[in-house]
């Protein structure tokens, strides 16, 4: 099994099960694809007999989609799935108007922008902009994560609600400070309107589906590049602006401050508009 984990803590293996047999063929090329092993059928048994294997996960291939689950973790029974036709995700993309991050990216009189997700994770902010008409390129540099997120789109694709939706997305899994560095160098971000962040912070919800996926998705993360870094690149690529979620009591990301916040009852959107680098290094100087 492949190990990952955050640093300084001890890492969970994983690999990829296949829930019937009709669907092992498939199980098998995207473990070959993601450099994961197959469940050994010692693990299985061992797990079946109550017995304690070490910290696992298992990417598990079933009819309803491709999910996330540890086994060997009563605290974290169930598994994570990306969906984007029912759900959480089909009561925003209905509501899409009301929400927060809509009003954070701007876009007036309904103008379409691009933006770039650079923190894509399981995508429901992504879908819920495609949603409101704009077109979103999201990176998302865990491939499991990725894989996750790609299992979602491809039946958002399927699904006649969220079809049209699914069409206006790119995913690609890579890590986005280099990709926005690169589009930098290259010339290609006069096309990018906003670029998104939304870092990983536990402590920014409390219902316990979102606790079970947070813990889950903090044991597949990677070192996540450094905040100043992240800002830094995007605020470099972004024609219009870029938008930071926070927790609400949260710091801000860097000590660079926002042009202006928009707050919710429990996060809020810190809105850097674009040229406010050039601007604070003329106050600062």
């Amino acid at each position: 099994m492949l190990n990952v984990g955050l640093k300084n803590k001890k890492p969970v293996k994983i690999a990829v099960k296949a829930s019937c047999p009709d669907l092992a063929s498939q199980a098998q090329e995207l473990a070959d694809c993601l450099g994961l092993p197959m469940e050994s059928p010692e693990c299985t048994l061992l797990h079946r007999s109550g017995g304690r294997t070490q910290d696992r996960l298992l990417l598990r291939l079933s009819s309803e989609g491709l999910e996330l689950v540890k086994p060997d973790d009563p605290k974290l029974r169930g598994a994570v799935r990306v969906d984007f036709t029912a759900g959480q995700a089909a009561f925003r993309r209905k509501q899409q108007k009301k929400e927060l991050l809509v009003r954070a990216v701007g876009g007036k009189g309904g103008a379409s922008l691009n933006i770039i997700d650079a923190t894509g994770g399981l995508g429901r902010d992504s879908f819920l902009l495609a949603a409101a008409g704009h077109q979103v390129r999201i990176f998302e540099q865990q491939p499991v994560v990725a894989a996750l997120l790609a299992d979602g789109l491809e039946r958002a694709a399927a699904h006649p609600e969220t079809a049209e939706i699914r069409a206006r997305i790119r995913l690609t899994a890579g890590d986005a400070v280099q990709v926005l560095g690169n589009i930098r160098e290259n010339g290609e971000g006069q096309g990018i309107d906003v670029v998104y962040l939304d870092p990983m912070f536990p402590e920014r919800r409390k219902s316990a589906l979102v606790k079970k996926e947070l813990q889950l998705l903090q044991l597949l993360a990677q070192a996540d590049a450094a905040p100043e870094r992240l800002l830094n690149a995007a605020l470099k690529v972004a024609g219009q602006r870029v938008v930071v979620k926070r927790p609400l009591k949260a710091p801000c990301l860097t000590d660079l401050s926002p042009s202006h916040v928009l707050t919710g009852k429990t996060i809020r959107f810190d809105v850097y508009l674009g040229g406010v680098l050039s601007r604070n290094r003329k106050a600062s100087g």
